[in-house]
């Protein structure tokens, strides 16, 4: 008889710049544990690791290199190559440059640029709010070619990422990249944890990872 399946446990990078309470929220709903990562040691016992992000680019950015997390992120996604999720912001950062503040570097792990949604009649920017999300991948138990609706907040967005994939798009005024993917690296620019039924598919398929 298999001995059962350990819960995963996911470890969500802190650094005073993301919504961790209720990502911690939708995990734990999901079955997972989780744990807050302050520290290169916090990672040990961790399957899969979350980096959020609220606020502007250039301030998140700075904030995750002030940690002092950053190596150690950076040693997960690439030379041990282990399940990370980038959420809004989150996301963002893994683009090259961003307009919202150009002055600020992004990691540049998945390439590409963060540009602001153009707005326009009856195109409200910042985009808060549900829209719907077309799949052309397949993600976890999300199958290519199907859509779902997602919450969403935010006045710039991905476009072109030249070191991964489109996974999912979206349109508000322009159409954009709402999913990107990187080997074990996948980022969303909606906030999963906040969109119920469909955020809960989406999060199972990254668990799945």
């Amino acid at each position: 008889m298999s001995a059962p399946r350990q819960a995963p446990v996911v470890g969500i990078v802190d650094y005073q710049a993301g919504n961790i309470q209720s990502i911690d929220n939708a995990f734990q709903h999901l079955g997972a544990r989780t744990v807050q990562l302050r520290s290169d040691a916090a990672f040990g016992g961790c399957s899969h690791v979350v980096l959020p992000g609220v606020g502007a680019f250039g301030f998140c950015a700075a904030g995750l290199r002030a940690s002092g997390l950053l190596p150690r992120l950076e040693r997960w996604a690439f030379e041990e190559r282990r399940p990370l999720l980038g959420i809004c912001v989150g996301m963002q950062l893994m683009a090259a440059s961003s307009d919202e503040q150009p002055e600020s570097a992004g990691l540049d792990w998945i390439g590409g640029n963060v540009r602001k949604l153009p707005g326009g009649e009856g195109v409200r920017v910042p985009h808060v709010g549900w829209n719907s999300v077309e799949f052309p991948r397949g993600f976890g138990e999300i199958e290519a070619g199907s859509g779902g609706d997602f919450y969403f907040d935010h006045s710039f967005a991905y476009h072109a990422p030249d070191k991964g994939r489109v996974v999912a798009t979206c349109r508000h005024g322009i159409e954009f990249c709402a999913v990107v993917q990187r080997d074990n690296i996948v980022a969303a620019q909606f906030h999963p944890e906040k969109s119920q039924t469909a955020g809960m598919r989406f999060l199972r398929g990254f668990l799945q990872g």
